[in-house]
């Protein structure tokens, strides 16, 4: 399947998914997501824009590596990050390079750092008795929020049910997610979920992201699930523990956000 996914009761315009925003500068950012899908066959398809470097098929931590390349000051500066399930339901833990887990409870955060990449798994899903999923989240960047209230701006990944569907099938999806342009985004506020773009396999996501915002976060969700006989070391990877802190929801004016413009 080289085309869209049949995710059109999730698609939704640029205008109709924006949400809201921070005061200064009388100027809006909110986070959205562009998402690919991919077979093993889309590999051998090839974009059409070529100045982009990073295509949904590049590895799992070369962004990562490039954005703190290019800007050493972002190396392992923390960024608190919310999982999002399907309705709210679901289990979400964070797996260590020894595959120790974190669950994450009901309203909190994970504490991650930029430049990293970590593994964690989706698990007691409703709607999908005894299914797992072991995605990949990698920082590429951080939020800008006011001073003292960086817990109150988390990046936010909702994953969607038609996402957990294709992964389950075998299929790649990558999910980029990325701030709107100050001098363009629609302040309009809307479910996290409702944010989101599905490209096709042709369509390159980092291309959408950079030139629409600023990426902050690559999401990698697939159907591989770890060796319990066999383990492979690096299915788990090597970043740092996680740090699981309390969601903190603060009161915030009609046109707050959290990027804060220099």
């Amino acid at each position: 399947m080289t085309s869209r996914m049949p995710l059109l009761p999730w698609l939704r315009s640029l205008a109709a998914g924006r949400s809201g925003a921070w005061s200064q500068s009388a100027a809006v950012a909110s986070l959205l997501a562009c998402v690919a899908a991919s077979s093993s066959a889309d590999a051998q398809i090839r974009p059409t824009r070529r100045h982009q470097p990073l295509t949904a098929q590049s590895a799992t931590g070369l962004a990562g590596r490039w954005a703190v390349a290019v800007n050493p000051k972002l190396a392992r500066q923390p960024q608190a990050v919310k999982i999002e399930l399907p309705d709210g339901e679901g289990s979400v833990s964070f797996l260590s390079a020894d595959g120790a887990e974190a669950p994450i409870p009901p309203q909190s955060l994970a504490l991650l750092q930029v430049g990293q990449v970590y593994r964690f798994r989706i698990s007691d899903l409703p709607e999908l008795p005894g299914a797992e999923l072991y995605p990949t989240i990698e920082l590429i960047d951080r939020l800008h929020p006011p001073c003292g209230r960086e817990l109150e701006f988390p990046v936010q990944v909702a994953l969607t049910p038609e996402e957990l569907q294709a992964a389950l099938a075998g299929r790649l999806v990558t999910k980029v997610v990325y701030i709107e342009r100050p001098q363009t985004a629609i302040p309009e506020r809307g479910a996290t979920s409702e944010r989101a773009f599905l490209l096709g396999a042709a369509e390159n996501p980092f291309e959408l992201a950079h030139r629409s915002g600023r990426p902050v976060a690559v999401i990698r969700l697939g159907g591989r699930l770890p060796d319990r006989q066999n383990p492979d070391p690096g299915f788990f990877g090597d970043a740092p523990p996680v740090e699981i802190v309390p969601e903190v929801i603060g009161p915030r004016s009609a046109f707050e956000t959290s990027e804060v413009l220099p």
